[in-house]
């Protein structure tokens, strides 16, 4: 394992942080979604949406690679059986493997370039993105038992991006074509939203998170209404990550090379709790979080070399008065 002692320094406070691991990726895993398996202690970075992908499997306790497995392009995790789904691309199909064994159980050809996948636990279902559509790219939803497919192509009416499921509701939220868009999950209807790129949700809250410019936005789930609109002062990057139980939710600031902790306890306001500063040259490009362990996962770019950094999350722990405020235990 690849340990440090790197001490990180917030903002607005003497509370540091400790990069448990900087952990060496391939650049061909390095572009697309970071996801996590809590149960069994893994994470996995990938490809995006580009030719010659591979998917990279970590193991979370000891912060090594397991392994890297060849011409894959995004991923997501079915956290009941420990199945994790993604795409090959130009191979045009989805894949599905056993994350206990990390071996592909399952394989759909749906055609055009799949490359990202979002994951509804409440009604099994695994939504997959795919470009090649000719500026009209698709979305097919799948069984995650059965793994049939239940609807697709849907077409998105432009070039997909980042694709996430609402918890509350079911409907996708999808980026095509520079607008934020949302899925039916009856109808599979596709429409404008009226806000920023959907980038993650907080079930435990209802909260949606976007940005539009330089603008958080805090959405209600239940109806799509922007209710808290939070000004930056830099241009945030492609992926947000929350953490339920410590109550934060983290955005890439790529310029400055930090990563922004801010707070949504009680009423989600988005407060600035602090910044994890990852030094010169260490832009992130992306992020996601393991509530159990209280760990931030950050995939970093320095100079074409790329690694997956371990952080542990210790900001409002250091800060008194936080716990009050509510902290997901119970609040």
């Amino acid at each position: 394992m690849c340990t440090l002692l790197l001490i990180l320094l917030t903002a607005g406070s003497a509370a540091a942080q400790t990069v448990l691991a900087r952990i060496p990726i391939p650049a061909s895993s390095a572009t697309g979604q970071v996801v996590v398996n809590r149960v069994l202690n893994r994470v996995y970075v990938s490809a995006g949406f580009s030719s010659g992908g591979t998917l990279t499997v970590i193991d979370g306790k000891t912060l090594t690679v397991l392994t890297t497995i060849s011409n894959l392009n995004g991923v997501n995790v079915d956290l009941k059986n420990d199945n994790f789904w993604t795409g090959n691309l130009t191979g045009g199909q989805v894949l599905t493997y056993s994350g206990s064994t990390n071996t592909q159980i399952s394989a759909n050809t749906v055609g055009f370039c799949p490359g990202e996948t979002a994951f509804d636990g409440l009604r099994r279902r695994i939504w997959v993105g795919a470009q090649c559509g000719a500026g009209n790219d698709p979305i097919f939803v799948f069984n995650a038992d059965t793994f049939a497919l239940i609807a697709g192509p849907i077409a998105t009416g432009g070039t997909i991006g980042p694709i996430i499921v609402n918890p509350i509701n079911g409907k996708l939220y999808v980026e095509s074509g520079g607008v934020s868009k949302a899925v039916d999950p009856n109808t599979f209807a596709v429409t404008p939203t009226g806000f920023g790129t959907v980038m993650a949700v907080d079930s435990h809250k209802s909260k949606v998170f976007a940005t539009s410019g330089n603008n958080l936005q805090i959405i209600n789930a239940a109806n799509d209404n922007v209710g808290k609109t939070v000004p930056l002062s830099y241009t945030p990057g492609s992926q947000i990550a929350v953490n339920n139980a410590l109550r934060h939710i983290y955005l890439l600031n790529p310029a400055a090379n930090k990563i922004e902790v801010r707070g949504i306890f009680r009423e989600v306001q988005g407060p600035l709790v602090g910044t994890f500063s990852l030094g010169t040259g260490n832009t992130p490009i992306g992020v996601a979080a393991d509530a159990i362990r209280g760990l931030a996962y950050v995939v970093v770019n320095n100079a074409g070399s790329y690694s997956l950094w371990a952080i542990e999350d210790t900001t409002s722990v250091r800060q008194c008065g936080y716990v009050t405020k509510g902290n997901g235990n119970g609040e």
